[in-house]
């Protein structure tokens, strides 16, 4: 079996090419669109998908029906499409679903009411909520309070619990949409459907009034969701731009033009409006770059961390406030039951090793309080590195207790 591409196998079924797509993407085939070469094995799974469908679709339209109810919608033939314009595709209407009624179907049947019933079936409902009423006032004058509250409470922290609210649904479709934006083929043929690809998104077709939109091949490298609101989403994308030139290539005797297109790697921002309708989304307005801000903070931005701890105690109990400190930390990664008893706020870590105490001091901030600023050493897989605390010390009787712990060094003056 010859290869052949997704819109080819599209065109060959009878199915939308990006429909298509998408299923291929569901079977586990790695295609980015629709120009993605198929093989025999993955050729074979869609066609006998599809086949399985019309089969089912047969079945169903063999069945007796009984049409009581039908529309029509006539189709508009689509404008012939500009070759390069982004905004030209628009959507095809969709022919109005018939609605069925089985051959033995009868249709429902409807009891009247007497008066007298009627009657006593608005007395009953006007009984009903005036007992409801009273139930409820003799509820809160015995100190219930309504639930709802609590309710809304529970399932806002399951919304924030889902990516504190982000709305997956809109950043797949989106993610969707910037891959195929800067996906452009080199091949002209290729590059028609690109277009095609994204203006499926767009739905409507806005309107253009420029010099023409020229495309230049591009290679969609990867990209990363800064920022994503009710109608808009702002990406970081990292793309690999074209650039076209013409090279002569000899031939025998014969010198043609050919076109080489080297490719160099960017970054930038690409900001894009969309919308929410119902349960989908569409592109409502035409996206847009910006360059990419430098997130490095300057030295003049930041305030100054350095040593600044003060030790104004006696040797003997900055020896003992040391020993603590040295057992602390060892039962921090080692054995959490010691650590529950001497602490709290640390969880036992396992992952580390501790090394040394390189740098300690206590301020004593009277009735057996001290303010502890460390700097310990800690050794993983990476190697040996540095970390800082801040943390308050008690002393209980014969031994001291650890709270309060930072991870951070006191912000001071520099040296």
């Amino acid at each position: 079996m010859s290869k052949i591409k997704i819109l080819d196998l599209a065109d060959k079924l009878g199915v939308e090419r990006k429909e298509l797509l998408a299923k291929a993407q569901e079977f586990g085939i790695s295609a980015k669109s629709t120009t993605k070469t198929l093989s025999d094995a993955e050729v074979l799974k869609l066609e006998n998908f599809y086949k399985k469908s019309d089969t089912s679709e047969v079945i169903e339209k063999e069945e007796p029906v009984v049409e009581t109810k039908f529309s029509k919608t006539t189709e508009i033939p689509e404008k012939k499409k500009s070759k390069f314009s982004i905004l030209s595709a628009k959507p095809k209407k969709e022919k109005t679903e018939m609605l069925r009624m089985l051959p033995n179907e009868k249709p429902p049947k409807f009891k009247r009411m007497s008066a007298k019933q009627g009657g006593a079936l608005v007395v009953g409902g006007v009984g009903f909520l005036i007992l409801s009423n009273v139930v409820l006032f003799g509820l809160m004058a015995s100190g219930y309070k309504p639930t709802q509250k609590i309710i809304h409470q529970e399932v806002s922290a399951k919304q924030k619990a889902s990516s504190n609210g982000l709305d997956l649904q809109a950043k797949n479709y989106l993610d969707g949409f910037v891959q195929t934006y800067f996906t452009f083929p080199e091949d002209e043929k290729d590059q028609e459907q690109a277009v095609k690809d994204i203006n499926t998104y767009f739905v409507q077709n806005l309107p253009v009034i420029s010099q023409g939109i020229q495309r230049t091949p591009s290679k969609f490298e990867g990209a990363v969701m800064m920022s994503l609101t009710d109608n808009e989403a702002t990406y970081k994308v990292t793309y690999s731009a074209g650039e076209v030139t013409t090279k002569e290539v000899k031939k025998g005797k014969d010198t043609t033009k050919q076109n080489v297109v080297k490719y160099h790697d960017e970054t930038t921002l690409f900001t894009i409006p969309y919308q929410k309708v119902g349960s989908a989304y569409y592109i409502s307005d035409e996206p847009y770059f910006s360059s990419v801000p430098d997130l490095q903070a300057t030295e003049n931005q930041v305030p100054t961390k350095t040593w600044s701890g003060t030790d104004n105690n006696s040797a003997s109990v900055k020896k003992d406030l040391d020993k603590f400190t040295k057992s602390l930390f060892t039962a921090y990664t080692t054995d959490g039951d010691t650590l529950k008893l001497i602490s709290k706020g640390l969880s036992l870590n396992k992952g580390q090793e501790f090394k040394s105490l390189d740098q300690a001091a206590y301020e004593s901030k009277g009735d057996n309080k001290y303010h502890a600023v460390v700097q310990v050493t800690m050794k993983n897989s990476l190697g040996t590195h540095v970390e800082n605390y801040q943390f308050t010390i008690e002393k209980q009787k014969q031994s001291y207790f650890a709270t309060d712990f930072k991870h951070t060094l006191p912000e001071g003056k520099k040296e």
